[in-house]
């Protein structure tokens, strides 16, 4: 499915629309979604959410509102000056951690090039002895002030069973056009790698975050981790949001040298933090209904969009705070990877 409109789409939004072969796709209905690119934003060792105020254990590529820093409230991220998103309202900041290429000299970034967002109407509220989704009522719009971190850094195998860990995935994408997705770092050359982070969709309907940063969210109880019914502990159904993040590996052929900033070769974990930034609360709940067709954003009705000044495409932007000096790998190898993090997990598939 492509989302055609009158205004100029970003790459990631294009290269991503195949829904069928990515951990997107369900059996749902196909106007079910919203969706939008971004460029990047930063790459730092920080993360508000889990090391607020201070150096994050590695190192993260950031895209969306302007604002992002160590230490960040719900105000900082919608007072932020721009956005690197299609969506002007969006100040939301997305971020996953760096993927790097071990050599003989030390750990050296792969460049991350884009990132598509979704936002899909798949989960519901949760109601006794209900099997699925009615379709009768809209989820909630990510509350304001909301942080979520899905997947965990720990993770260095891969429970099939588990729907937080089957909510992680990577596509290679290969030149011939092709593509091939796999729970673990892919085990062959790829053009682009897209990281995928589906984040939890039902809500405890008090949290805005919780000690784990987790806890206060939860994947559905009957269906699958991208649709369902919220079980009854977290009973509120929200927007479900899922990322990809493009890195150009076509330069790194020796996929066996691939590593996660925190010291993962498997790919299992991957993980992505969300921290609620959208500027009007109204607008971004009636999205679903306004800007699903088959227009997208592009609809005269889309809600998120309609007031727009500028045009609909990502656009580069420089922090509103200068980024902390360090020396992350861009410019020539590391000897060891920022934060020094070890390499822990086997690269063999278990």
């Amino acid at each position: 499915m492509i989302l055609t409109g009158r205004r100029r789409r970003g790459i990631a939004t294009i290269l991503s629309l195949v829904l069928c072969d990515s951990a997107a796709s369900s059996s749902g209905p196909t106007e079910d979604l919203f969706t939008f690119s971004c460029l990047p934003l930063t790459t730092q060792r920080s993360d508000p959410i889990i090391s607020p105020g201070k150096p994050s254990s590695h190192t993260h590529v950031v895209v969306g509102g302007t604002a992002f820093q160590r230490l960040m409230t719900t105000d900082t991220a919608r007072n932020a000056n721009d956005t690197t998103c299609e969506v002007a309202i969006d100040r939301s900041n997305y971020w996953i951690p760096q993927l790097y290429h071990q050599t003989r000299d030390g750990f050296e970034t792969i460049e991350f090039e884009n990132s598509a967002i979704y936002y899909f109407n798949r989960a519901c509220d949760f109601s006794p002895n209900a099997t699925s989704c009615d379709g009768t009522k809209y989820p909630l719009a990510p509350p304001p002030g909301l942080r979520v971190v899905a997947g965990d850094l720990f993770l260095r195998t891969y429970n099939e069973t588990n729907f937080a860990q089957r909510a992680i995935s990577h596509m290679c994408m290969k030149d011939d056009g092709t593509s091939s997705e796999t729970k673990h770092l892919p085990q062959q050359s790829c053009l682009k790698l897209r990281s995928q982070v589906f984040f939890p969709s039902c809500w405890d309907g008090k949290a805005l975050d919780s000690p784990d940063h987790q806890s206060h969210m939860a994947y559905p109880a009957v269906g699958d981790y991208n649709q369902g019914v919220c079980p009854e502990t977290h009973p509120v159904a929200v927007f479900s949001i899922f990322v990809e993040f493009f890195f150009n590996t076509e330069p790194f052929p020796d996929y066996e040298n691939w590593v996660y900033a925190m010291g993962d070769p498997t790919g299992y974990g991957l993980h992505g933090d969300f921290l609620n930034g959208w500027t009007d609360q109204n607008a971004l709940q009636n999205a679903m209904a306004t800007c699903t067709g088959l227009e997208g954003l592009n609809d005269p009705e889309c809600s998120i969009t309609n007031n727009q000044t500028r045009a609909l495409t990502p656009i580069t932007h420089s922090l509103d705070v200068h980024p902390p000096l360090e020396q992350l790998g861009q410019h020539g190898p590391l000897s060891r990877l920022p934060g020094n993090n070890p390499i822990t997990g086997s690269r063999e598939l278990q």
